[in-house]
């Protein structure tokens, strides 16, 4: 009896151990492309079949934790081994909390699927709140302009023909109408904020350097102003970051992170010219402002209009841009 009860218990363990095996992959392709099928419906890409992940679920953070351990296995290059590490880092952080980036519409992604179904849907739109909710019990909260776009996105989709969608979406609105967001519109109001922004700006900048080091050197570089006016590509959605319009011409490097499109934007970035990289300059003045020095809107918004002589939507939007994805604009550093 005791034999069988050992016996029954290894078993047990081995089974255990199987199902946290990592993916294998034989190639970085074959892992990017896992990846990009994981992050399915938070890609402007869209694959209607295979299997969907809703985005920030236990299966979607379990699958896609297997699949880096599995590129972890294979050999990568300097700028695919430098994208897999702060991917992995990330996953400390409070993202997880926001399970709906309001920088992606996935609700429309979802029902192209071709297993979505009207449950699973009400189910995850449950998990958003649920997990709000959560955040909120460890004072983790999204700021004014992230509330915002998500109270958009979601009363865009009450006219859901599926009478649970529009209950779970119609009960997460008016949980969202008495929310208070945080007061810090960077990263530096959230939890390990800093610490995450650090991480942040050790990747895209290619170098470890503190902020206060950083706004030195932009400031330096900001001294002479480009006499002629820049054409800014400012469009009406975020569902890409700006950094993606200053890419190179034809193929791109294939990257791992969604909020880039699955492009390696550090290795597909185009040589600027010199008004460009002032621009750039300001943005990442800007971004260290925003996520690090706690400035407001009002305060982002002066520096950016004095700097490039933009109007204020013009401002708005690239303020916007710079909240949502942080510190992408020291791809631009030099």
């Amino acid at each position: 009896m005791i034999r069988q009860i050992v016996l029954l218990l290894l078993v047990s363990v081995m089974l255990s151990a199987c199902s946290e095996q990592s993916d294998r992959f034989s190639t970085y392709t074959e892992g990017q492309q896992q990846i990009g099928n994981i992050n399915n419906l938070l890609s402007t890409q869209l694959d209607n079949g295979g299997k969907t992940y809703w985005p920030f679920s236990e299966a979607y953070l379990q699958a896609r934790h297997l699949a880096y351990q599995g590129l972890a296995n294979v050999e990568l290059s300097d700028s695919q081994q430098a994208q897999l590490n702060y991917l992995i880092i990330a996953q400390r952080y409070p993202e997880r909390f926001f399970v709906w980036p309001v920088q992606r519409d996935v609700i429309s992604n979802a029902i192209k699927q071709d297993d979505y179904t009207p449950e699973a849907l009400g189910k995850w739109i449950e998990r958003v709140e649920t997990k709000l909710i959560e955040a909120e019990q460890s004072n983790l909260r999204l700021n004014k302009l992230e509330l915002k776009l998500l109270r958009s996105m979601v009363k865009s989709h009450l006219d859901n023909n599926n009478e649970n969608v529009v209950m779970a979406l119609t009960k997460l609105n008016q949980y969202l109408a008495q929310y208070k967001p945080r007061t810090k519109l960077g990263l530096v109001g959230l939890a390990n904020g800093k610490d995450w922004y650090q991480s942040k700006l050790n990747y895209f900048a290619n170098t470890t350097k503190p902020p206060l080091s950083w706004l030195s050197e932009i400031q330096h570089l900001l001294k002479e102003k480009p006499t002629v006016d820049l054409s800014l590509p400012v469009f009406s959605s975020h569902n890409k970051p700006l950094v993606l319009q200053y890419l190179e011409d034809g193929d791109l490097h294939a990257g791992l992170d969604w909020q880039l499109d699955f492009i390696d934007a550090k290795q597909s970035k185009r040589q600027l010219n010199q008004d460009e990289q002032y621009f750039w300059s300001v943005m990442m003045e800007t971004d260290l402002g925003i996520h690090y020095h706690t400035w407001n809107e009002q305060q982002a918004r002066v520096n950016l209009m004095k700097r490039l002589s933009v109007n204020q939507q013009q401002a708005d939007w690239l303020i916007e841009d710079i909240v949502l994805y942080p510190a992408m604009s020291f791809i631009f550093a030099r």
